[in-house]
């Protein structure tokens, strides 16, 4: 089967109706869900994590979510610390992203601002700040990534984060 030569599918393409263009390329476009993670950190260099309940196995995580329609990264993060641990933060940075299959993660850098206490939900049942150097909990490879994504920029582009 012979593909149709690229010249022919933009004229083709340019003489569809705006709107009809659109919807083909909607239609035609990989579509990605976009997660974001927010790794936070208290005025002592502690860093949240969140006990999911609807996770068996390693329920200790990074806190986020899934990005809505027409919501920047930074305001899913802040979006999603306040819904789900009563946490009020300010994001600094973009530190990592990753694509897998249709997914793509995105990790935000945020400093704590405030915070309400916890109270449990469907969704997380606790909240730790974690040290480091001294961690109470199991810490996933996944999660040491994007730690590290933090600790990078810190070092590199941010010293006055350190």
């Amino acid at each position: 089967m012979k593909l149709i030569p690229p010249w022919i599918v933009v004229k083709i393409f340019k003489r569809l109706p705006g709107w009809l263009a659109q919807w083909v390329i909607f239609i035609l476009k990989k579509k990605l869900v976009i997660g974001v993670a927010a790794i936070v950190e208290d005025d002592r260099g502690r860093y949240l994590f969140l006990h999911h309940t609807y996770r068996k196995r390693n329920p200790w995580r990074i806190p986020g979510g899934l990005k809505e329609k027409f919501e920047t990264p930074f305001a899913t993060a802040v979006r999603e610390m306040w819904e789900e641990a009563n946490v009020q933060v300010t994001p600094i940075a973009i530190v990592s992203t990753h694509e897998f299959a249709h997914i793509m993660d995105i990790a935000v850098y945020c400093r704590l601002i405030s915070f309400e206490p916890f109270r449990p939900n469907a969704e997380i049942d606790d909240i730790v700040w974690v040290d480091l150097n001294d961690p109470p909990i199991e810490i996933r490879p996944e999660e040491q990534k994007l730690l590290d994504a933090v600790a990078k920029f810190k070092r590199l582009l941010a010293p006055e984060f350190r």
